[in-house]
């Protein structure tokens, strides 16, 4: 191959991977401007949970059923999601509004990423969520809704609460509404 053509195949890799970005940087920002106006309707619920295993950054194992007595926010993504992506500026915001509630806890956990890849994707982006990864066989069949992100609320008795599916806004007083509710409702037993 001569020099002109390796550099004209160079040249064009170099644009499709450009055009590739634009574009996938693009949805992201259509899904971002699309959730600030679509909060998630959330239907109060009583069913029960399956608890399940998920690792902290550092590999720690932690159980759902450690979390009981608390309102717990679980959010399955990925970083290679582009949906997840997009609502993770909402989920900090919810984050930000309950972050020092000891009755709400918060499991953001990545499924198909390695710990490495979700902290330089929360260092990149400024996020101090609680990030947290579980392998695919670790998902209760319960929790297996074939779409990212999948979001789950439980109730302080350990009873799921609510679960949505698809990319929303979190930060929607909609949202606190349902998340203070479930603070303020007492246990069943």
């Amino acid at each position: 191959m001569t020099l002109m053509k390796k550099i004209a195949v160079i040249a064009f890799l170099c644009v499709l991977t450009l055009g590739v970005t634009a574009i996938l940087g693009w949805e992201v920002i259509q899904h971002r401007i699309a959730l600030n106006e679509q909060a998630p309707d959330l239907i109060r619920i009583h069913q029960s949970a399956d608890d399940f295993p998920f690792r902290t950054l550092d590999g720690k194992v932690e159980r759902l059923s450690e979390m009981r007595g608390k309102v717990v926010f679980v959010d399955l993504w990925g970083t290679w999601c582009i949906q997840c992506v997009a609502e993770m500026p909402a989920v900090q915001k919810l984050y930000n509004h309950y972050r020092n509630d000891p009755n709400v806890a918060f499991l953001i956990i990545s499924r198909l990423d390695s710990p490495a890849t979700v902290r330089a994707f929360a260092q990149r982006h400024g996020y101090d969520l609680p990030f947290y990864t579980m392998d695919d066989g670790d998902i209760p069949v319960s929790m297996q809704l074939h779409q990212f992100p999948a979001t789950f609320l439980y109730a302080r008795d350990g009873s799921l609460a609510a679960r949505h599916t698809a990319a929303a806004n979190w930060s929607a007083p909609r949202v606190t509404a349902f998340i203070d509710g479930l603070i303020n409702e007492p246990e069943r037993r």
